[in-house]
């Protein structure tokens, strides 16, 4: 029989298939081989004692998790967490031991959670108060043509916020998180969360959610003419040491209709403040004094700007 002709017919198909079978052998090696992966894990402290707060603990721990090489990373780990319940506190101080068992995840995954580092922490506790403050509302909005957006308001206006001591007695006011609405002609009103300082641990607030409304009004603009007065030490009594001119300017007024529209001319008083000091001629600004509150809601304009100032005929220079 001819042996050597038996190993070297056909040796191209031969080669290849053992190189075949090598590489087989190796995906298959591969796929078996046990492989470890760290995965961030969410730590989450409860204390159901109601007289103690959580004040520090660490917001994250690493989980190992062991499998086959090819399981372990094609994974995509989402919701690890290791939650534990701290039922009565005697100290201030705690210790809390770690295990691999407690960690929550998605067990379809292949995977099994090996070890957790630290496996001992130190978490710091607080004793619980409470108090009520304030809740600013956040938005993004803006008047859209021919509107006015007055302001936002929540209610309620306040909450009670409950936590560590030393969290609470730094906080007199909350925010709700963001009413993204863009441009508004009318009133919007959402359910929005109160949104807590991310860096302060064991701290709720009751009610967790307020109604957030912004405010919108119709725009209006109204124009007055209306005397100018002086006052000021330079101006003498009642202005009759200077002249103005001109004597009037017009005052436009823009705002909402429900706070421009109820404006009378007697509500509005241009003047000009002539300081002690004014000598000879020269001109001086004009504002505009409004009623309270109304001043904060409206734009004003004043034209001219500027009015000239200088003696009153048969009085002495400044």
């Amino acid at each position: 029989m001819d042996f050597q002709g038996l190993f070297t017919r056909n040796w191209p198909y031969k080669v290849a298939a053992l190189a075949l079978s090598i590489l087989l052998w190796l995906r298959v090696s591969a796929n078996t081989e046990i492989a470890e992966q760290a995965v961030p894990t969410v730590l989450e402290i409860q204390v159901s004692d109601s007289a103690w707060s959580l004040r520090e603990a660490p917001p994250e721990i690493t989980t190992t998790f062991r499998g086959e090489r090819n399981q372990v990373f094609a994974t995509r780990f989402e919701e690890t967490l290791i939650r534990k319940v701290i039922d009565q506190v005697e100290d201030s101080v705690v210790s809390v031991e770690l295990s691999p068992s407690e960690v929550i995840y998605n067990r379809e995954l292949g995977v099994d959670p090996v070890s957790v580092s630290p496996s001992l922490i130190v978490i710091r506790l607080e004793e619980r108060v409470g108090k009520r403050v304030a809740v600013a509302g956040r938005t993004d909005a803006r008047a859209a043509p021919g509107a006015f957006v007055v302001g936002m308001a929540t209610a309620p206006d306040s909450v009670w916020l409950q936590g560590p001591a030393s969290f609470v007695e730094q906080i007199s006011e909350v925010t709700t998180e963001l009413l993204a609405v863009g441009a508004v002609s009318s009133r919007v009103t959402q359910q929005l969360a109160i949104a807590l300082p991310p860096d302060l641990a064991g701290l709720s607030v009751d009610p967790a959610i307020v109604l957030g409304t912004v405010e919108v009004d119709s725009l209006l603009t109204r124009e007055f003419e209306a005397p100018v007065s002086a006052t000021g030490g330079g101006a003498g009594p009642g202005g009759r040491d200077v002249l103005l001119s001109p004597a009037t300017v017009v005052v436009s007024i823009s705002g909402p209709a429900s706070v421009v529209g109820g404006l009378d001319p007697a509500d509005l008083t241009p003047g000009v403040e002539v300081p002690a000091s004014f000598e000879g001629a020269g001109s001086l600004p004009v504002s505009v004094q409004l009623p309270a509150g109304v001043a904060a809601t409206v734009i004003v304009d004043v034209a001219p700007e500027r009015v000239s100032v200088g003696p009153a005929s048969g009085s002495s220079d400044l």
